[in-house]
């Protein structure tokens, strides 16, 4: 069984393809500050706080980086995070059309519905890790069928699985040994001024 430590910003790691320093570029225009670390063939990133700088409520440091997009260049990505007591792994593909997919496994129940989030094939995990010598779409379903134990062990063993880098950044977390990027100011005034404007529609159409 994993140990269970929990770091101070939370169990979260994108993996992404590309170099740290472009992929630095990208995360500088997001809401949290990360830190970018270098992978056998992925760059991983991992929240270096654990609140976004955004407004709340978008000021939750896990979900703004498990919801943000990736760009083109950097995909495919592979997200796995622990939020709200469960185990999320997202897929972002290649392609110039973006589409994220989202699979929830909650301890005691499994693999949990999530209609209003696009469900994530195992078949299109293990072909975004690049993993078809090593293991099956059937194992990985049967890896996400077992509804005991704890969703960060279920989310290292997924990555054991996949021959995925970066179990101890998913663990632990980043150090300070790993380039830290904060984000713009200029993206965060744009996105609360956005955030600002919608909620003031919102306000005039419950008039």
């Amino acid at each position: 069984m994993v140990d269970d430590q929990t770091p101070l910003t939370g169990h979260g790691l994108v993996l992404v393809r590309g170099s740290a320093a472009a992929s630095a570029r990208w995360v500088r225009r997001g809401l949290a500050a990360v830190r970018v670390c270098p992978l056998q063939g992925w760059t991983g990133v991992c929240l270096a706080e654990a609140r976004a700088r955004a407004v709340a409520p978008y000021d939750v440091g896990l979900e703004i980086l498990a919801a943000r997009h990736v760009p083109t260049r950097h995909r495919p990505a592979i997200g796995l995070f622990v939020i709200d007591g469960c185990a999320v792994v997202t897929v972002q593909t290649r392609g110039w059309r973006l589409e994220q997919r989202w699979l929830v496994w909650e301890p005691g129940v499994g693999v949990r519905r999530t209609p209003d989030l696009p469900a994530l094939p195992a078949a299109l995990v293990v072909d975004v890790a690049g993993a078809r010598s090593r293991t099956t779409p059937a194992e990985v379903t049967e890896h996400f069928a077992d509804p005991g134990g704890e969703p960060l062990d279920v989310l290292v063993g997924l990555m054991r699985l996949l021959g995925l880098p970066g179990e101890d950044l998913l663990r632990e977390g980043a150090d300070e040994s790993h380039v830290r990027v904060d984000p713009s100011p200029r993206s965060i005034a744009a996105f609360d001024a956005l955030v600002a404007e919608e909620s003031a529609h919102r306000a005039e159409q419950d008039l």
